[in-house]
């Protein structure tokens, strides 16, 4: 049964996460500053799973309640959060483009949403913004080459393509990197999970994480509004069909409501 789930839910990765075309930053970078920042809160719907420690986790959740500006709210429907100034320190708060308690892709953290405003934003240093998008999608790809000591392979790059309906994709191919695999095994929902302990408003991180160092293929596709289509990540050696610990292979798909 495993197996034959994992194929409905996982096969799909195989097929598009190799689908690089090389456009480059630039090319992207041009289409996103065509994006107006609206302000547009909508709904949301995921679908997904994770293989990970030979445990199939899926995800079928709709993201539809009020969020707060004080406190994380389970199942909070997109919103740009709020300003934290331990962000950047470098910047102030007209430059903290992606605040704090903002909406993010369920397993990755990724941005939702990628505008001209918040896509490639410069500190007051000059220096990229560490809360802009282009900075967490390729921190989340690259990470580990930043490590002490470590080797950058030759394949470790970060692509950028766009597509033909008008969106755009940003992934690397083969990159060794470390990433957080967020709400695993559980999404942070207290009441429904209470094993995870009280909301504590003073650490404010509502994850419930696992962090992997690995080599992956991972990609985030974009419609042309910059909402986020899909995320997924896979191990070089994925195989569905195997029970294995040293494998992991995670897709998301995400739809919206605008009202």
């Amino acid at each position: 049964m495993k197996n034959k789930l994992l194929a409905l839910l996982l096969l799909p990765l195989t097929l598009v996460s190799c689908n690089s075309t090389g456009d480059g930053f630039e090319a992207v970078k041009n289409r996103i500053d065509g994006i107006e920042n609206t302000a547009k809160f909508p709904y949301y719907k995921v679908i997904g799973s994770l293989d990970f420690n030979n445990e199939l986790v899926p995800v079928n959740a709709t993201f539809d309640r009020t969020p707060s500006t004080e406190t994380f709210i389970p199942y909070a429907r997109f919103n740009n959060g709020f300003y934290n100034d331990a962000a950047d320190n470098d910047a102030g708060e007209e430059n903290v483009v992606i605040y704090g308690m903002a909406s993010h892709s369920y397993w990755l953290r990724a941005p939702m949403r990628l505008h001209k405003d918040n896509f490639y934003v410069l500190n007051k240093k000059g220096k990229e913004n560490d809360s802009c998008g282009h900075y967490i999608l390729s921190h989340i790809i690259t990470s580990f080459m930043s490590q002490p000591g470590s080797t950058n392979p030759s394949s470790s790059v970060v692509y950028y393509e766009l597509l033909s309906d008008g969106g755009f994709a940003i992934g690397g191919k083969a990159v060794h990197t470390e990433f957080t695999i967020d709400n695993y095994p559980y999404y942070p929902d207290f009441d429904t999970h209470p094993e995870l302990g009280v909301w504590d408003d003073t650490n404010p991180l509502p994850c419930y994480k696992s962090i992997i160092n690995a080599k992956v293929d991972i990609r985030f596709v974009y419609d042309k509004d910059g909402w986020l289509q899909s995320e997924s990540l896979s191990t070089l050696d994925y195989d569905y069909s195997k029970p294995s610990y040293s494998q992991i292979a995670l897709k998301a798909e995400y739809s919206y409501k605008f009202e």
